[in-house]
Protein backbone atom coordinates (compact mmCIF):
# COMPACT_ATOMS: atom_id res chain seq x y z
CA UNK A 1 0.00 0.00 0.00
CA UNK A 2 1.19 3.28 -1.01
CA UNK A 3 0.47 6.67 0.98
CA UNK A 4 -0.14 9.82 -0.38
CA UNK A 5 2.45 12.53 -0.15
CA UNK A 6 3.60 16.31 -0.97
CA UNK A 7 5.61 18.71 0.14
CA UNK A 8 4.44 22.23 1.60
CA UNK A 9 4.69 25.29 3.60
CA UNK A 10 1.99 24.94 6.56
CA UNK A 11 0.44 28.70 6.34
CA UNK A 12 0.78 30.87 9.50
CA UNK A 13 -2.10 30.98 11.99
CA UNK A 14 -2.14 34.06 11.30
CA UNK A 15 -4.13 34.15 7.80
CA UNK A 16 -6.72 32.23 9.77
CA UNK A 17 -8.95 35.19 10.34
CA UNK A 18 -8.69 36.15 6.57
CA UNK A 19 -9.66 32.79 5.81
CA UNK A 20 -12.76 32.65 8.13
CA UNK A 21 -13.70 36.34 6.62
CA UNK A 22 -13.29 35.16 2.87
CA UNK A 23 -15.26 32.11 3.48
CA UNK A 24 -18.19 33.99 4.84
CA UNK A 25 -18.13 36.69 2.67
CA UNK A 26 -18.42 34.46 0.01
CA UNK A 27 -20.33 31.42 1.27
CA UNK A 28 -17.90 29.15 0.57
CA UNK A 29 -19.03 26.70 2.54
CA UNK A 30 -22.57 26.74 0.17
CA UNK A 31 -20.85 26.32 -2.93
CA UNK A 32 -17.98 24.11 -2.36
CA UNK A 33 -17.68 20.36 -1.46
CA UNK A 34 -13.68 20.82 0.21
CA UNK A 35 -13.67 23.36 2.90
CA UNK A 36 -9.84 22.24 4.29
CA UNK A 37 -9.76 22.62 8.03
CA UNK A 38 -7.25 25.42 9.09
CA UNK A 39 -4.52 23.14 10.48
CA UNK A 40 -4.56 21.67 6.76
CA UNK A 41 -3.93 24.82 5.16
CA UNK A 42 -0.96 25.35 3.06
CA UNK A 43 1.04 26.30 -0.01
CA UNK A 44 2.23 23.26 -2.04
CA UNK A 45 5.77 22.77 -3.16
CA UNK A 46 5.43 19.73 -4.84
CA UNK A 47 2.14 17.16 -4.99
CA UNK A 48 3.94 13.80 -5.14
CA UNK A 49 0.92 11.52 -4.91
CA UNK A 50 0.97 7.65 -4.20
CA UNK A 51 5.14 6.77 -2.84
CA UNK A 52 6.40 3.69 -2.42
CA UNK A 53 7.63 3.02 0.96
CA UNK A 54 11.46 2.13 0.11
CA UNK A 55 11.39 5.70 -1.67
CA UNK A 56 10.28 8.05 0.99
CA UNK A 57 13.62 7.52 3.46
CA UNK A 58 16.02 8.65 -0.06
CA UNK A 59 13.58 11.43 -0.55
CA UNK A 60 13.51 12.63 2.97
CA UNK A 61 17.88 12.99 3.01
CA UNK A 62 17.21 14.83 -0.38
CA UNK A 63 14.85 17.49 1.04
CA UNK A 64 17.13 17.74 3.88
CA UNK A 65 19.99 18.43 1.41
CA UNK A 66 18.10 21.20 -0.37
CA UNK A 67 16.73 22.68 3.14
CA UNK A 68 20.51 22.92 4.08
CA UNK A 69 21.31 25.53 0.77
CA UNK A 70 18.06 27.82 0.79
CA UNK A 71 17.57 30.70 3.84
CA UNK A 72 14.67 31.49 5.71
CA UNK A 73 12.91 34.25 3.91
CA UNK A 74 9.90 36.59 4.44
CA UNK A 75 6.69 35.88 2.21
CA UNK A 76 2.97 37.81 2.27
CA UNK A 77 -0.60 37.00 1.81
CA UNK A 78 -2.08 39.26 -0.18
CA UNK A 79 -5.72 38.84 -0.89
CA UNK A 80 -7.88 36.12 -2.43
CA UNK A 81 -7.50 35.05 -6.07
CA UNK A 82 -9.09 32.04 -7.49
CA UNK A 83 -8.32 29.43 -10.55
CA UNK A 84 -11.03 29.26 -12.67
CA UNK A 85 -13.63 31.40 -14.46
CA UNK A 86 -14.96 33.88 -11.89
CA UNK A 87 -18.85 33.47 -12.83
CA UNK A 88 -17.75 29.84 -10.79
CA UNK A 89 -13.82 29.14 -10.09
CA UNK A 90 -12.92 25.47 -9.74
CA UNK A 91 -10.90 27.13 -6.29
CA UNK A 92 -10.44 29.75 -4.50
CA UNK A 93 -7.40 30.54 -2.36
CA UNK A 94 -5.63 33.39 -0.52
CA UNK A 95 -3.00 34.75 -2.71
CA UNK A 96 0.69 35.30 -1.93
CA UNK A 97 2.80 37.55 -3.09
CA UNK A 98 5.75 36.74 -5.26
CA UNK A 99 8.82 35.78 -3.73
CA UNK A 100 12.22 35.00 -5.74
CA UNK A 101 13.55 33.10 -2.67
CA UNK A 102 10.02 30.90 -2.50
CA UNK A 103 10.56 30.30 -6.25
CA UNK A 104 14.08 29.30 -5.86
CA UNK A 105 13.10 26.58 -2.80
CA UNK A 106 10.72 25.48 -5.28
CA UNK A 107 12.54 24.67 -7.90
CA UNK A 108 14.44 22.79 -6.06
CA UNK A 109 12.40 20.78 -4.93
CA UNK A 110 10.70 20.11 -8.07
CA UNK A 111 14.05 19.44 -9.61
CA UNK A 112 13.98 16.56 -6.85
CA UNK A 113 10.59 15.15 -8.20
CA UNK A 114 11.45 15.08 -11.69
CA UNK A 115 15.31 13.26 -10.76
CA UNK A 116 14.35 10.97 -8.19
CA UNK A 117 10.63 10.46 -8.51
CA UNK A 118 9.75 11.18 -12.13
CA UNK A 119 7.30 13.74 -12.00
CA UNK A 120 7.14 15.75 -14.83
CA UNK A 121 7.74 19.28 -14.59
CA UNK A 122 5.34 21.54 -13.95
CA UNK A 123 6.79 25.40 -14.94
CA UNK A 124 3.21 26.94 -13.70
CA UNK A 125 3.74 27.19 -10.21
CA UNK A 126 1.40 29.55 -8.35
CA UNK A 127 1.74 30.14 -4.76
CA UNK A 128 -1.50 29.83 -2.72
CA UNK A 129 -3.23 28.40 -0.27
CA UNK A 130 -6.29 26.71 -0.78
CA UNK A 131 -9.31 27.51 1.05
CA UNK A 132 -12.20 25.92 -0.79
CA UNK A 133 -12.33 23.96 -3.84
CA UNK A 134 -14.28 21.16 -5.55
CA UNK A 135 -18.01 22.86 -6.75
CA UNK A 136 -21.07 21.36 -5.45
CA UNK A 137 -23.73 23.98 -7.28
CA UNK A 138 -24.10 24.44 -11.02
CA UNK A 139 -24.54 27.57 -12.25
CA UNK A 140 -22.96 31.09 -11.77
CA UNK A 141 -21.57 31.35 -8.19
CA UNK A 142 -19.29 34.61 -8.78
CA UNK A 143 -16.37 35.59 -7.03
CA UNK A 144 -14.35 38.63 -7.57
CA UNK A 145 -10.14 39.14 -6.47
CA UNK A 146 -9.75 41.11 -3.78
CA UNK A 147 -6.00 42.78 -2.42
CA UNK A 148 -6.37 42.67 1.58
CA UNK A 149 -4.10 44.29 4.31
CA UNK A 150 -0.71 42.76 3.63
CA UNK A 151 -0.51 39.87 5.96
CA UNK A 152 3.63 39.13 6.66
CA UNK A 153 4.59 35.88 7.60
CA UNK A 154 8.37 34.31 8.01
CA UNK A 155 9.30 30.97 6.22
CA UNK A 156 11.83 29.13 8.17
CA UNK A 157 10.87 25.31 7.20
CA UNK A 158 9.36 23.48 4.73
CA UNK A 159 7.75 19.64 5.58
CA UNK A 160 6.75 16.22 3.80
CA UNK A 161 3.33 15.95 4.63
CA UNK A 162 1.36 12.32 4.11
CA UNK A 163 -2.22 12.36 3.12
CA UNK A 164 -4.75 10.67 4.97
CA UNK A 165 -8.39 11.26 2.84
CA UNK A 166 -10.64 9.89 5.25
CA UNK A 167 -9.60 11.59 8.46
CA UNK A 168 -9.47 15.51 9.69
CA UNK A 169 -7.40 17.41 9.35
CA UNK A 170 -6.19 15.50 6.32
CA UNK A 171 -2.36 16.00 6.30
CA UNK A 172 0.39 14.78 8.57
CA UNK A 173 3.86 16.31 8.75
CA UNK A 174 6.14 13.57 8.69
CA UNK A 175 8.97 15.61 8.47
CA UNK A 176 9.90 19.36 9.20
CA UNK A 177 12.97 20.52 7.24
CA UNK A 178 14.62 23.41 8.59
CA UNK A 179 15.79 26.41 6.22
CA UNK A 180 19.53 28.11 6.97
Amino acid sequence: MHHHYFIGIKAPASAEGLVKMYREKFSLPTAYKVIPHLDDLHITLLFIGALPEQNVAPLRENLAAIAGNHRAFPLTVDGLSFFGSPKGPRVVYLSVQQSNELEALQQSIAGIGTDQLGIEPDHRFTPHITIAKKRKINGDFPIQKEKSTPLPFHVDRFSLFRIHPSKTPKYEAVQTFSLQ
